[in-house]
């Protein structure tokens, strides 16, 4: 087995960047730490405060293979990719001989209704038939997520949205990214699945109430029909298929899949999870 470190799959985003910090703040040296990621100027931020780095596409699994076999322990951050499921099974198979694979997987990825989590849901078969020693963490819908619609609001005071009266339990990325490093920290996670929402179930209503203390000005939710937000989307400028995506993304959401599913996260954390207006004024 390869020398105990700990290699961190997508590094360099914004989830990535959580988990380098969570890690260091709980005693791991960032020498024993290899970021992996695809982008440059973040790797070399990263090498600069200590970290071992490697550029890699994980597409290239001869590359992964070499990379994965001098760590003991591996976080897989799921990727974006359009073929991320490939990429995941890629890395999977090259970590057979390591000592522990942590996986970020999606909320209710065990449940077939939701395509969303199609390729989380085949990740985590292949993790579990590999025989790997691994842990799985099911991520809900990220607070952050809001900030990218503080813009509409901010101009005309509605939050416009099809998504019904869905409830939503987001949690930061910087809570999750914590609640990974605690796992990779201690012991008792072994072949363990975690789902992890926030505290609190919160409606668009109350996604609206936090975005007008945010911003200082009234702003209320206006549900509208999927194919009233597609048009309104369009008027904006945007392509036909980013529109389809987004009002899509909203239709999952109306049919519950980010709503809270337990205490995993706030057990992990020993703490409460963090809430809506501080979660969109967070850097």
């Amino acid at each position: 087995m390869a020398d105990a470190s700990t290699l961190v799959f997508g590094a360099t985003g914004a989830l990535g960047q959580h988990v380098l910090d969570a890690l260091v703040s709980r005693g791991v040296s960032p020498e024993t730490i290899t970021a992996a990621g695809r982008n440059p100027v973040r790797l070399e931020e990263l090498a600069s405060a200590g970290f071992r780095t490697a550029a890699v596409n994980l597409s290239d699994s001869a590359a992964v293979a070499e990379l994965v076999a001098r760590h003991s322990d591996i976080v897989l951050i799921s990727g974006r990719d359009e073929n991320r499921l490939a990429q995941h099974e890629s890395v999977i198979e090259a970590a057979k001989n390591a000592r522990h694979l942590y996986y970020t997987s999606g909320v209710r990825a065990d449940d077939e209704r939701f395509e969303i989590n199609a390729d989380h849901r085949a990740t985590e078969k292949a993790l579990i038939a590999s025989g790997l020693t691994y842990t799985i963490l099911r991520n809900t819908w990220y607070l952050e997520n809001y900030v990218q619609s503080l813009a509409g609001p901010r101009f005309t005071g509605v939050l416009a949205a099809a998504t019904g009266d869905a409830v939503v339990a987001a949690a930061s990325r910087k809570d999750l990214a914590e609640a990974l490093a605690v796992v990779v920290t201690t012991d008792g996670h072994d072949n363990v699945t975690y789902n992890l929402s926030g505290d609190t179930d919160f409606t668009y209503a109350d996604i609206a109430e936090a975005m007008s203390v945010v911003l200082e000005r009234e702003v209320v939710y206006r549900p509208v029909a999927p194919e009233e937000l597609r048009a309104m989307l369009r008027k904006t400028g945007m392509d036909d298929e980013l529109a389809s995506f987004l009002v899509s993304l909203d239709e999952t959401i109306a049919a519950g899949v980010f709503a809270r599913v337990g205490d995993d996260l706030s057990r992990l954390l020993g703490r409460p999870t963090t809430g809506l207006v501080e979660g969109l004024t967070a850097k």
